[in-house]
């Protein structure tokens, strides 16, 4: 016999995928399975499809339908870092970097354990303290529209009233808070607007990677002082396994995610064929400095050149991990500063009025 309650019936159901709402991207620790997986199934020549078949199973949400997608893909016969591109939020696009720099560098499985033992040592990561305060800042900001806006057609109203019948002036913080919220009201298409700007970049794919790339990493120094220690990672593999650099210089300038990078390391190419110095020439586009450039040439003399751009790309990765534990520290005392500031003007649009209406009855 049919149920009635088909809907309910599919709710209780772990085993049939409901259609998630905001298709979040996988978490850290589903990224960093999906890559040991890929790991072992490289490194051991075994099958990738069962296993990630198999793993959907024990998903759940959205993470079940991405791993069957790319299950679906390699099937299909697609290769290993097309599949994964064409499956939006399952890696990063760091991982997505490594699994096609090894494939095309030969190199097996370098990149991608190279990535997965530095983000297990640098676990957490000062970006997750500075998410977690920009989400409570979000929820305290969902609150306050709520309760002003009732301050101000409710409240506000009946104390300009009772001000004019007790012949009083009205306070020079409740004025400003007033221009202020006409002026919100007359440009709230403006305020909304951004935030679904700032929404859709969160959940979209391309979106959020047009902003990532194109706008911060053009203003942020940090941002761009780890595409150059990726970069630099990525040749120290291609030194310790005796390839040339050429070849990986042509494979990141083909696949690295970021557009800047990607022209400046083309043009480091282009310089290296011709006949420059591979040094030089990433130092005119600022990816190593003078410093660098030196420590690099005195390595080359040495021969210690892969492990001179490991302890580089560790100085790299070391000096912005620092900025951003000092910006994480700084964040959250300055975003609650800003609150009370808000809570503040808000009290005193309430009690000063009261003060003053007090004062003219004595």
């Amino acid at each position: 016999m049919e149920s009635r309650f088909p809907t309910l019936e599919r709710v209780a159901n772990r085993e049939v995928p409901l259609p998630a709402i905001w298709r979040r991207p996988a978490t850290v620790n589903q990224r960093h399975s999906l890559l040991r997986l890929i790991a072992v199934s490289i490194e051991h020549n075994v099958p990738l499809v069962p296993l990630v078949e198999n793993w959907a199973l024990d998903e759940r949400g959205y993470q079940r339908t991405r791993l069957r997608r790319l299950a679906t893909l390699l099937k299909a016969g697609r290769p290993l870092p097309d599949a994964i591109e064409e499956a939006p939020g399952i890696l990063h696009d760091e991982d997505i970097l490594a699994i096609r720099f090894d494939a095309q560098m030969g190199t097996r499985t370098a990149a991608v354990r190279q990535l997965l033992d530095r983000e297990e040592a640098s676990f957490p990561s000062p970006l997750h303290q500075i998410r977690g305060d920009l989400i409570y800042v979000a929820a305290v900001i969902a609150v306050a529209l709520v309760i002003i806006p009732f301050l101000h057609l409710k409240i506000v109203p009946v104390f300009q009233k009772l001000l004019r019948e007790f012949s009083n002036e009205q306070p020079t913080i409740l004025v400003w808070l007033i221009y202020v919220s006409q002026m919100f009201v007359g440009y709230w298409w403006v305020f909304a607007i951004v935030c679904l700007i700032a929404g859709w970049c969160m959940v979209s794919t391309k979106a959020g990677r047009f902003v990532r790339h194109s706008i911060f990493d053009r203003w942020l120094r940090s941002l761009r002082e780890l595409h150059a220690a990726d970069v630099l990672r990525k040749l120290e593999i291609t030194t310790a396994a005796g390839r040339p650099i050429t070849g990986a210089l042509s494979a990141l300038a083909r696949y690295h995610f970021v557009p800047r990078v990607r022209h400046k390391l083309l043009f480091v190419r282009n310089e290296v064929e011709q006949g420059a110095d591979v040094w030089q020439s990433m130092a005119a586009v600022d990816l190593v400095s003078s410093p660098e450039l030196r420590l690099l040439r005195t390595a080359d003399r040495v021969g210690n050149r892969s492990w001179v751009l490991g302890q580089l790309a560790c100085v790299k990765t070391g000096r912005t991990r620092s900025r951003l534990e000092v910006l994480s520290q700084l964040m959250l005392p300055a975003l609650i500063l800003l609150l009370g500031i808000v809570v503040l003007s808000q009290a005193l649009m309430i009690f000063v009025p009261l003060v003053r209406m007090i004062e003219g009855l004595l």
